[in-house]
Order: structure tokens, then C-alpha cells, then sequence
């Protein structure tokens, strides 16, 4: 009986262990967060095992509707997963998290030898700047909105995504551009953190988009109160109730 009892434990545990992954396709913003949120919701239950894929809400969102075998879709919108769920190829969707858009230009300073942090940064700036591809990308289309804005012909270059246009930035290639400010919440050298009511808001919305046991566990995870701090402290705000 004690044999039996052991055999039968050691197939339980063996199944978490080779249990196909929960596979998570996550917006390029939030890759980080996400990796953040896999880790502790890991922790806290061991068994868990995923694999993540990243790119631009577009590309991901193509993916799927096309066959694309994931468990979980982390969107920078909340266009996507209701399309989704409206084409029964999502079983549920919510809003997860509120991004933020920084205008960051490192290496720009006043006359007077400053860094800038407000509006004037953007209202001033007549050199090349890059933003994310508009179509494929929620911040891209909340940038470009700022631009249509702005009077000028300055030369912009469109990025895959805002981690594409981040690397732009930060390598010196490009001197500014429009990126999430949960790619890095502390920036350096000057940058403007977009007001929300200046674009139409970056409202994130994920979509389950299977069965699968740890992937609804990991989906209701993000209502927790870990998770959620694990999400603000990355630089985005909290959706509203």
C-alpha cells in the first residue's frame, strides 16, 4: 500500500513538473513587469511553469488570430482582447494596467545648462524623434496623436515598438522619442511624463485565451494585491474599478 501510495505520488508531482508551459504573449512595455509578476506568482506556487514571447500588441494580436497557440494575451490595449472575445477565441478579458507615455530625450538641456522635465521639452523640440509604429502599437497611436498636435515638419522615425525606439534613444542613434515609462521609471537627462488626458490612455487589457489550469490561476493572480504592487512600482497606474 506504502509502494503504491509513493508511486502515485511521485506520477502527481511528475505531471506538474513536465506540464506543458502556460504560454504568455505579452505586448513589448510590459515584458519586463511580466517576468516580474511569472517570478513571484511562481514563488508562491511552484509548480507554475510558462514561456513568454514579446513583441508589438499588433504582431501578437495577428499571431492569434491566426493560430498562434498561446494561454494568455497581455495587450497594450484594450481594443485587441475585446476583438477577441467578441470572436470566441478569448474565454474572458480585463483591464490589467494604465501606461504612461514619457517624451525622453537624455542628453538635452536648457540655455542655462539644465535638464528640462515639463511640456516645454516637447513644445520646443524641432529635431528628429522616433515613436512606435502607430498601427501595431498603443503607445505608438497615443504618440502620433501628440504629434498630429504639434505644428512643424520635423523627421520622425517609426519604431517596431516602444522597446525598439527605448534602444534608439538610449544608444544615442536617435536624440528623443515617445516611450512607456515602465521601460524605466527613473530616466535620466530630460524627459516630459505625458499628462493621461492629453491622448487617448494606454489602457491595458489582457484576455485568457484557454483552458489551461495555471493560466486562469495566473489571470486571476493579477487582482491580487502582489501583483498589483509589483505593477505600479513598474511605472503604470492601476486601472479604475
Amino acid at each position: 500500500m506504502v509502494v503504491r501510495l509513493a508511486c502515485a505520488l511521485a506520477v502527481f508531482f511528475n505531471s506538474f513538473a513536465f506540464a506543458k508551459p502556460v504560454t504568455i504573449a505579452v505586448a513589448a512595455n510590459f515584458k519586463h513587469t511580466l517576468e516580474l509578476l511569472a517570478a513571484d506568482f511562481q514563488r508562491q506556487t511552484p509548480q507554475f511553469n510558462y514561456r513568454i514571447s514579446s513583441s508589438s500588441t499588433g504582431i501578437l494580436y495577428n499571431q492569434i488570430t491566426h493560430g498562434a497557440p498561446f494561454d494568455l494575451f497581455f495587450s497594450a490595449d484594450d481594443v485587441r482582447p475585446k476583438q477577441l472575445l467578441a470572436a470566441k477565441l478569448a474565454k474572458q478579458e480585463m483591464a490589467y494596467a494604465v501606461g504612461q507615455l514619457v517624451f525622453w530625450a537624455p542628453s538635452y538641456v536648457d540655455v542655462n545648462g539644465q535638464k528640462v522635465t515639463h511640456r516645454a521639452l516637447w513644445d520646443n523640440w524641432q529635431q528628429m524623434y522616433a515613436y512606435a509604429n502607430p498601427k501595431l502599437a498603443p503607445y505608438g497611436f497615443a504618440a502620433q496623436q501628440l504629434a498630429e498636435q504639434k505644428d512643424g515638419d520635423t523627421k520622425v522615425v517609426v519604431a517596431n515598438n516602444v522597446s525598439q525606439v527605448f534602444q534608439f534613444v538610449s544608444t544615442g542613434n536617435i536624440a528623443a522619442g515617445f516611450v512607456a515609462r515602465s521601460i524605466q521609471t527613473d530616466f535620466e537627462g530630460s524627459y516630459w511624463l505625458v499628462p493621461q488626458g492629453l491622448h487617448d490612455g494606454v489602457v491595458q487589457h489582457v484576455a485568457l485565451l484557454s483552458d489551461q489550469a495555471q493560466a486562469i490561476e495566473f489571470y486571476k493572480y493579477l487582482l491580487s494585491i502582489n501583483a498589483q504592487t509589483i505593477i505600479t512600482e513598474n511605472g503604470y497606474l492601476l486601472p479604475k474599478t
